[in-house]
């Protein structure tokens, strides 16, 4: 009887070990494109998904840190309306966290040092509805980058905090990102080669006929 018992609390541990491990939050980067080239943007999605639908987990807070080699990757940190956000960044662009956008929010972004940027976002919703109405995958952060040399440009996350609708920890997985920045080449299309071709066609043959006319 006590060998069945201790059989059934393993099997209920593994259980809720096997469901917290399922429930883990994803936070993937997920970029417009692989590859681009010098002086094209990057931009790039950090999306949240295997929250649960219709109920808890919800995320009601996050605070994350992106990392980048700001010498391959450039991040303009401009904030013309002084929102504390910078205006290349798009916090919870679908308003998952601002459901009946309200604008109470408190959120921004923060260069903590030279290709490290912290997104941080705090919802005043109810966890109710949060539970309720908010969707089990969505972008968090936007961003656009400035290519500026060629190179292999890895963007990694860090999760300083997630929390749900009661302000508990979620546990999280990442799934990071890298963009290929290719060198850009400037090159003369046929077209206009072609018409080059012909305009020293053509002084060529009125220097020719002018000769002729002098000589005569």
């Amino acid at each position: 009887m006590k060998k069945l018992n201790f059989l059934k609390a393993l099997l209920g541990l593994t259980a809720l070990i096997a469901s917290s491990v399922s429930q883990a939050a994803l936070i993937t980067l997920v970029p417009g494109q692989n590859t681009v080239s010098t002086g094209q943007n990057i931009n790039l999605d950090i999306v949240i998904s295997q929250l649960a639908p219709g109920g808890a987990p919800s995320l009601s807070g996050f605070d994350i840190t992106l990392s980048f080699n700001n010498s391959l990757a450039g991040l303009d940190t401009s904030d013309t309306d002084s929102d504390g956000v910078f205006d290349a960044v798009t916090i919870d662009p679908a308003s998952q966290l601002d459901l009946f956008g309200l604008g109470l929010n408190i959120l921004g972004t923060t260069m903590l040092a030279p290709g490290q940027l912290q997104i941080f976002d705090l919802s005043f919703d109810l966890p109710t509805d949060l539970n309720d109405l908010q969707a089990n995958s969505f972008v968090l952060a936007s961003l656009t980058l400035a290519a500026q040399s060629p190179g292999l440009v890895d963007f990694v996350v860090n999760i300083n905090g997630l929390a749900d609708g009661l302000g508990n920890a979620i546990s999280s997985q990442v799934s990071n990102a890298s963009v290929l920045i290719e060198g850009s080449t400037t090159a003369i299309d046929e077209p206009s080669a072609l018409l080059l071709l012909l305009v020293g066609m053509i002084l060529l043959g009125r220097r020719h006929r002018a000769g002729k006319y002098i000589s005569a």
